[in-house]
């Protein structure tokens, strides 16, 4: 996910907290990491992408029925695919490596605020225009159909999206197809050879697989905590909020896309596929280690506080808009669990498992 315009972020609260870290690994490090990288490969990644590429798909068909018929029926239809495909995405967001086109599939997809203006001025004219373009870098994906078909009242949607929005949507749709089929693909088909080389990797070294996986993951989680909650929620402008910084911001869908995520963040650590059941995964690594945090078992820390942010998400009401205006004690301490969250994965966990975070922080992606 990308966020435009925001400051860069320095976390203060990191560095004083990998100060006083005293984990430690009770155990020789002998466990085999092909066991998580195989596991994520087969039965997180694959699947996942395959999900994507077939709400693409099925959105691409909504969209077509639309065309057919531009009844309120088939918009909500339109809309309810719409809001499948983007909770799909919530779960392929933290693969962010193997090909330029992984590593720029969050911002084909999902780089928000959209560009109202700009999506007009598509709609208002006759001229060609080609979403690959920089000049339309956030104009499309998920956020650009998000204003197209919630933004109004439902006649103007219903005017919109069949009237001067109809090519646009064609063209954004196709795309977002196009890149998700391409992404499947790539690891399907052992592209490049990086899937047979992502699951018999045995090295943690800058760019290897573990350490992209891992980096990979971790970013993610602090997407959740800045470019879905602590943007919005001013927390990185003197606690002023910045509504229009929501995701989904015109569907109201946020609150469930955060959900969405913060599934499959715990998901993923733990090695589940989407069935729940339980593959190798980072639990399972620092189980053989042994970690401990201040003497505490650091994957019950973690387990434990993904189970705290799972509660005070299930508290929140209506968008994450909503919920900041009028749930701030719950959206304060769930931010303040995430980035607790993040401190035990981002230090902790990685130095049990030996590697580097290579990643900048910067704007909540």
């Amino acid at each position: 996910m990308k966020l435009l315009n925001i400051v860069t972020i320095i976390s203060a609260a990191s560095l004083s907290w990998s100060c006083v870290n005293n984990n430690g690994n009770e155990n020789a490090d002998d466990f085999d990491i092909k066991e998580i990288l195989n596991n994520a490969a087969d039965n997180l990644i694959l699947p996942q992408f395959e999900d994507l590429k077939e709400s693409t798909i099925a959105l691409e068909s909504a969209h077509n029925d639309f065309k057919s018929s531009d009844t309120p029926e088939n918009l909500l239809a339109f809309q309810n695919k719409f809001k499948e495909s983007y909770a799909s995405w919530q779960a392929c967001s933290f693969v962010n490596y193997g090909n330029s086109n992984l590593a720029s599939l969050s911002g084909t997809l999902n780089m928000y605020p959209t560009d109202v203006e700009k999506i007009n001025s598509i709609l208002n004219s006759s001229d060609p225009f080609d979403l690959n373009s920089g000049t339309y870098a956030n104009a499309k994906g998920f956020p650009g159909l998000d204003y197209l078909l919630f933004d109004g009242l439902e006649s103007e949607i219903l005017n919109r999206v069949s009237i001067e929005g109809s090519e646009y949507c064609s063209s954004n749709i196709e795309l977002m197809k196009t890149k998700s089929q391409s992404a499947y693909d790539f690891w399907k088909n052992d592209t490049d050879g990086f899937y047979s080389k992502f699951i018999s990797s045995t090295t943690k070294s800058e760019g290897t697989p573990f350490s992209l996986f891992i980096n990979g993951f971790v970013k993610n989680v602090e997407v959740l905590k800045n470019g879905q909650l602590g943007v919005p929620a001013g927390k990185f402008t003197l606690n002023d909020p910045r509504p229009e910084q929501s995701e989904a911001l015109y569907s109201g869908y946020s609150v469930t896309l955060f959900k969405a995520h913060l599934e499959n963040l715990k998901r993923v650590y733990k090695g589940e596929d989407l069935l729940g059941n339980d593959g190798v995964g980072m639990d399972d690594y620092l189980k053989a280690l042994g970690t401990k945090r201040g003497g505490e078992d650091l994957n019950e820390l973690i387990l434990n506080t993904f189970n705290t942010i799972e509660e005070k998400a299930n508290l929140l009401n209506g968008s994450m808009n909503d919920a900041i205006a009028n749930q701030q004690e719950i959206t304060d301490e769930l931010y303040l669990k995430i980035k607790e969250l993040v401190a035990y994965l981002k230090v902790d966990m990685t130095d049990a498992f030996g590697v580097l975070i290579t990643y900048q922080d910067n704007d909540g992606d």
